[in-house]
């Protein structure tokens, strides 16, 4: 199931917010996966999230809170280049203000979404 927009409570991306570095390309069926999004399950799952080209919307799922927004460029071999990440900013939706730390996050979601490995991922 393809997560949309209307599948959650959400709130925007706040107006103070960061843009940070990430090196990211994903293959076609990797890119593919992370289109489909999140709808959390359970409690434990912290993070909703759906694309509408060519962003892809992280939110915090017990809040709604927009943190993250990745736009992707199509590649040649129809996956996706991460060529922006803005991150919230706003200390009462998002308490973090390490860019270091918010690039290995959302690359932390994104391979996950995307069906790589990320066991060890924070060692």
């Amino acid at each position: 199931m393809v997560a949309t927009r209307k599948d959650w409570k959400t709130t925007p991306l706040p107006k103070a917010r960061a843009s940070i570095t990430l090196d990211r390309t994903y293959s076609a069926a990797e890119f593919q996966r992370i289109c489909e999004g999140y709808i959390p399950q359970e409690m434990e799952d912290k993070w909703f999230s759906y694309y509408e080209e060519p962003w892809l919307y992280l939110h915090r799922s017990w809040t709604g809170f927009g943190i993250y927004q990745v736009r992707f460029e199509p590649t040649a071999d129809g996956g996706g280049e991460v060529v922006e990440v803005l991150v919230s900013r706003d200390p009462e939706q998002y308490k973090e203000t390490d860019d270091a730390v918010d690039s290995r996050w959302v690359g932390f979601l994104l391979d996950e979404y995307a069906g790589r490995e990320t066991d060890g991922f924070w060692e």
